[in-house]
């Protein structure tokens, strides 16, 4: 295909200060290929979802690009929903688990290379309470961490903060009982986590038979709630081997109402959103999104 003439990028400047390195670099390699590029900064949560919307009904744009984590990418995906334009994602965030998914590295050559002539595929998404989600949906453990994650330790050190926070959400108690209906089957679980994708929480691999580009969620219910079965669940997180514990339930699912506990902390894409009872559901529109070609 021919190189994409327009670029604008969507920059959130808190998830981009630690790696702004990497944003300049690639703004450089596109205008140094000829590409018109305009970066504008989000301001508040929710303003990249405004900016992408109207960048793409100005209708100028040839791609329009998230600068930031998998948040920042869920925000203006959510604007480009429904719209011709496609969706490029510059890597800036903590976890970087969208970009880990297509296969895309940190390194400015390779990115600007995909912002320029990468194929758009179609990719497939989830509703949580009718807003779309990318890549997962975490109900209980995750979703404690993600709430207790202090945004100033977040800054100063990246990844350390989501580990601090998961340590104090382990030591006191990780495991609670919610109850989920699932295309009518009741059920119960310690944890919950909804999957559009192969990747959770960067490069660790939890459905490895998922494709981002196939749509269908799949939802796994960690069963038993003390410290020590945790602990495993974490370790077999690590060695992409989720699917092989007795304890761990893994089913497709079309549509999840997460009844309670009312109040249990919920993330999406690595943000919070919110607490229970919530609904999560197959989304029925796909978003196209350049990948590495």
């Amino acid at each position: 295909m021919a190189l994409r003439r327009f670029i604008h990028i969507i920059l959130n400047p808190t998830a981009g200060r630690r790696k702004r390195g990497l944003l300049d670099d690639v703004v450089g390699r596109l205008r140094a290929a000829g590409a018109d590029v305009t970066v504008e900064l989000t301001q508040s949560a929710g303003h990249a979802t405004e900016l992408a919307r109207a960048a793409a009904r100005a209708g100028r744009a040839d791609v329009i690009v998230a600068a930031g984590g998998d948040g920042t990418i869920n925000e203006v995906a959510r604007g480009l929903l429904g719209q011709g334009v496609p969706l490029g994602i510059v890597p800036l965030g903590t976890a970087n688990v969208l970009a880990v998914e297509i296969g895309l590295p940190p390194r400015a050559e390779e990115i600007a290379s995909m912002l320029l002539g990468g194929p758009a595929e179609l990719i497939g998404t989830g509703l949580v309470q009718g807003e779309i989600f990318l890549l997962m949906a975490g109900i209980g453990f995750d979703g404690e961490i993600v709430h207790g994650i202090d945004p100033k330790l977040k800054r100063l050190w990246g990844k350390g903060a989501f580990i601090w926070s998961g340590l104090k959400t382990w030591a006191r108690g990780p495991g609670q009982e919610i109850s989920l209906v699932v295309d009518g089957r009741e059920k119960r679980a310690a944890w919950a986590v909804v999957t559009n994708a192969k990747h959770y929480a960067g490069p660790y691999v939890l459905a490895p038979d998922a494709k981002i580009t196939e749509p269908g969620l799949r939802l796994f219910l960690f069963k038993k709630k003390s410290r020590f079965a945790f602990a495993i669940y974490l370790a077999a997180l690590g060695l992409g081997l989720v699917t092989r514990l007795r304890s761990v339930e893994v089913m497709p699912a079309r549509v999840i109402e997460f009844t309670g506990p009312k109040g249990l902390a919920v993330e999406i894409d690595g943000d919070d959103r919110g607490y229970l009872p919530q609904r999560i559901e197959q989304g029925t529109q796909f978003l196209r999104m350049v990948v590495p070609g």
